[in-house]
């Protein structure tokens, strides 16, 4: 007799394990190469946005004849330089009509008031794309009791900066930082009043250099550079008045550690593996390792040290 039992077909408990086990085998093997193809994306769009900037700054230049200043500030009522004092506006801002941002600054930019002032509040917190990179993580605005909480360690230092209440203020988050050179940005609060504090870098406080200051060649001389948030907040609209750290919101120096992550709050780094991109006075843009010497990393950020580059 045939039977009318059909022959049946499925998996049994073991071959469905061993088939999860060969696709979890292949995503593990698949995701690093994922994840390395994102990561090169993102860099090159970082490296898209640092040129840019470099781009915009010699527009700049050939319009006003000088590089824009890291931050300008003076004494309210006087006009003396006061290196901690309003209106605190950065280079950043300076340039933004020749990154096509030119509404923002028509807009929302009050360049006769300081950075604090209410009527800067949407300046203040109007996040711009082309000064964030995109590997970092999203701290879109941030407190000044938040940079603060980065800079605890030097709360003892900035004891002599004046008292404000900023708690009221979003900052836009921003990633690229001008370079100071490897002059600490620390001394800022014992600059004397009427002096500019300036620096060995291609921006310093109240700064006006022309391409002729730059006799190392601008090509061998850092412009800006990135920071990670996670070691320190930046912001591309300026300073606010008072603390001494207040300057590391715009500028950044060699004179600190150079890595990822675990940079100085002062410093430079960046969420890409191995290094940070830096736009070079030229317009360049450079990815540098973090293993690059001191040495080498604080003789490329002067702009007329006399060192030779090979970088």
């Amino acid at each position: 007799m045939k039977s009318n039992h059909k022959a049946s077909f499925a998996f049994t408990l073991v071959e469905l394990l061993v088939v999860i086990a060969i696709i979890g085998i292949l995503i593990a093997l698949l995701l690093p190469a994922v994840q390395a193809a994102r990561e090169a994306a993102r860099r090159m769009q970082c490296t898209n946005n640092m040129r840019q900037i470099g781009i915009a700054l010699h527009n700049y230049h050939d319009t006003f004849q000088k590089f824009p200043a890291a931050w300008f500030g003076y004494e309210s009522g006087t006009n003396r330089p006061n290196a901690l004092g309003d209106p605190g506006w950065s280079w950043a801002a300076s340039i933004l009509p020749f990154l096509e941002q030119g509404n923002v600054q028509t807009n929302f930019v009050h360049f006769d008031l300081p950075v604090s002032d209410p009527q800067n509040r949407t300046a203040c917190q109007t996040l711009l794309q082309v000064f964030r990179c995109p590997s970092d993580p999203n701290h879109s605005t941030f407190t000044i009791e938040e940079f603060e909480a980065l800079h605890e360690d030097e709360e003892e230092e900035s004891e002599g900066g004046e008292e404000h209440d900023y708690s009221d203020i979003l900052f836009a988050s921003a990633n690229y930082i001008a370079s100071f050179g490897s002059t600490n940005t620390r001394d800022a609060e014992d600059c004397p009043l009427g002096t500019v504090f300036k620096s060995n870098g291609a921006f310093y406080h109240n700064s006006s250099l022309g391409m002729q200051a730059f006799t190392d060649g601008l090509s061998n001389t850092l412009f800006i550079g990135e920071r990670t948030s996670l070691a320190g907040r930046s912001t591309w609209v300026g300073m606010p008045a008072g603390d001494g750290c207040f300057p590391t919101l715009v500028v950044g120096t060699t004179h600190d550690t150079f890595g990822k992550r675990n940079g100085s709050a002062h410093g430079f780094s960046s969420e890409h593996p191995g290094g940070a991109n830096f736009t070079r006075g030229d317009g360049s843009v450079h990815f540098l390792s973090d293993t690059i010497s001191q040495t080498v990393l604080e003789a490329l950020s002067t702009r007329d040290g006399g060192e030779v580059s090979t970088l």
